[in-house]
């Protein structure tokens, strides 16, 4: 006779627990994913026979995207009651996953940009509304970036431990940054158009967005790091964090120098793509499994609230 009691009583078909804890944010963000990728995939121009490089070449490109839509589904996984717990990291994690719909309609705005703030005959190039909606698309990717680090920093559980270093982190990087941006900017000739407002105001801009780019990456790599050397958990997810600060920042250090050296090997431009395409993926993969591995670790009194 059976034990209608018994804990092993057979179930029907059911999802993993851990799935059926997902709030429903987090199945939104896996079904943008989800749309993201076939998106990707039904707008590539593969020919009929691909080549791997191709392919990996387009994986490269896709992967970030992806990754960056995930992150608020991979927090909320662990995290269930984020919203409550952890609000700053999980709006952080919707903006900077946010940047992908915009940058998705970049191009169908194209047209509108271009009939209502249309280029003039010195800069044939630039498009005004075209270049403002470009830097908000960044400004929107900081200000997520800025609210993660924020967040884990305020998750934190432990002080810090002495680390004169860590404080160069950010003046650092954006030293760094001001220089290649300078020269990168320097080199720009816009076909030998003179310096005029509009220009100027372009260069500028592009030079303090990158440099806030860096110093954002440089405060989460900051921030991650301090809590690494405080012992906070999980381990592993801090060291993630620390690993892809510093591969996009390596990324964007290699984007502004390639931009300053000139080299007619295109054997070299190609493996210099390749390797800041590998070094922007890996990065955004790492900051991804953070999260799904439990980043930040919260105290076991509050969760059980």
């Amino acid at each position: 006779m059976e034990d209608a009691g018994s804990p092993e009583e057979a179930r029907g078909p059911h999802l993993p627990d851990a799935l059926r804890r997902l709030p429903w944010l987090a199945w939104l963000f896996v079904v943008l994913a989800v749309a993201y990728l076939y998106w990707s995939i039904r707008d590539s121009t593969f020919g009929a026979n691909p080549s791997i490089g191709d392919v990996l070449g387009y994986a490269l490109l896709v992967t970030p995207g992806l990754v960056a839509i995930l992150l608020p589904a991979a927090l909320l996984m662990r995290h269930p009651d984020a919203r409550r717990r952890l609000p700053a990291i999980l709006f952080g994690a919707i903006l900077f996953a946010a940047v992908q719909g915009l940058l998705l309609l970049s191009d169908p705005l194209q047209p509108l940009f271009e009939s209502l703030t249309p280029a003039g005959d010195d800069l044939p190039s630039l498009v005004p509304m075209a270049a403002a909606f470009d830097a908000f698309v960044l400004l929107v990717s900081v200000l997520g970036l800025a609210y993660i680090a924020v967040g884990l920093s305020q998750a934190r559980r432990y002080r810090d431990r002495p680390a004169a270093a860590v404080v160069l982190f950010v003046p650092v990087a954006a030293i760094l940054a001001t220089i290649l941006g300078v020269l990168s900017a320097s080199r720009d000739d816009f076909g030998g158009a003179p310096m005029s407002p509009r220009l100027a105001i372009f260069l500028a801009g592009t030079v303090v967005l990158g440099i806030l780019r860096v110093a954002v990456w440089a405060y989460l790599a900051a921030v991650a790091t301090r809590g690494r050397l405080a012992g906070e958990e999980p381990t592993l997810g801090w060291w993630l964090v620390v690993l892809a600060s510093a591969l996009v920042l390596i990324a964007l250090g290699l984007v502004s120098l390639g931009r300053v050296i000139d080299t007619g090997d295109t054997t070299f431009v190609t493996v210099y793509g390749y390797a800041i395409a590998t070094a922007y993926v890996v990065g955004y993969v790492c900051l991804l499994v953070a999260f799904a591995v439990g980043l930040p670790e919260l105290d076991e009194d509050e969760a059980g609230e």
